[in-house]
């Protein structure tokens, strides 16, 4: 699955992260944990985690086009928090050699996902209301913050300055949606502690978030999500209403509801 909102990005691609790091001798597939918790830090720099916020927080002040790189995943998107509809298209790396792509356009309060290969859909659309997403991982663009960004601040635990546009520190995940998802599972301790460094524009904007997850697993080096093209046009279509299918029963029983 895929959606667009930057904490829901960042679910996703953990969401690979953990399908892909060895299991541990427990079987959470998690790495040992970094040493010392991020969640019991105070954060560096208060002023700083305070401009990160406002940077994420003007994500849903206009449209955007929403990039992002990671091993074994790529994603390309557009945005527009204020009309609450966008696209995105994602490929997904199966380690067989092949990529799936995973495609899903939110519009008029409706979510399309077309997804290869999901029982009793076939190659069409799956249409379901986003007010059956609300609350479950796959809430796009959540009421009242459409681009996530209250979800990223919320799993900011430790921030600091390094120059005018540029920041660095921790990311709590367990504080937000992935840790329902099997995130927490899969990464153990790992979630509470990861580096991020983000950069932000001249107006203050978040243009730029690398989140590092090598204390994950090594080989999966960085996630990294650029946001830019502010204001730029966002067209969005839904998919022909013959080229698309309710959700079936077993997809909203794996989302929740």
């Amino acid at each position: 699955m895929a959606t667009t909102g930057l904490g829901l990005v960042t679910v996703l691609t953990l969401g690979v992260a953990g399908c892909a790091a060895p299991a541990d001798q427990n079987g959470t597939g998690a790495s040992p944990a970094p040493t010392g918790s991020a969640t019991s830090a105070p954060s560096a720099d208060p002023a700083a985690v305070e401009a990160l916020s406002t940077a994420a927080k003007r994500l849903n002040d206009d449209s955007l086009r929403v990039t992002m790189e990671a091993t074994g995943l790529s994603s390309r998107g557009q945005l527009d928090p204020q009309g609450d509809r966008g696209t995105m298209t994602m490929a997904l790396d199966t380690g067989q050699g092949q990529a799936v792509q995973i495609e899903v356009v939110a519009v008029d309060k409706t979510v399309y996902l077309k997804v290869p290969g999901l029982p009793d859909v076939g190659d069409k659309w799956v249409r379901v209301d986003v007010a059956r997403l609300a609350g479950t991982d796959f809430d796009i663009l959540p009421e009242g913050d459409p681009a996530g960004a209250d979800r990223m601040i919320k799993s900011v635990v430790e921030a600091r300055r390094d120059g005018p546009t540029n920041f660095s520190g921790t990311l709590d995940l367990s504080q937000t949606p992935a840790g329902s998802f099997g995130i927490q599972q899969a990464l153990g301790d790992n979630a509470k502690a990861l580096p991020f460094t983000a950069t932000t524009d001249a107006q203050g904007r978040l243009t730029g978030l690398d989140i590092d997850l090598t204390s994950v697993e090594p080989t999966l080096d960085t996630l990294k999500m650029t946001y830019s093209d502010f204001g730029a046009p966002v067209h969005v279509t839904a998919p022909p209403a013959g080229q698309t299918v309710e959700a079936p029963d077993s997809l909203m029983q794996f989302l929740g509801r």
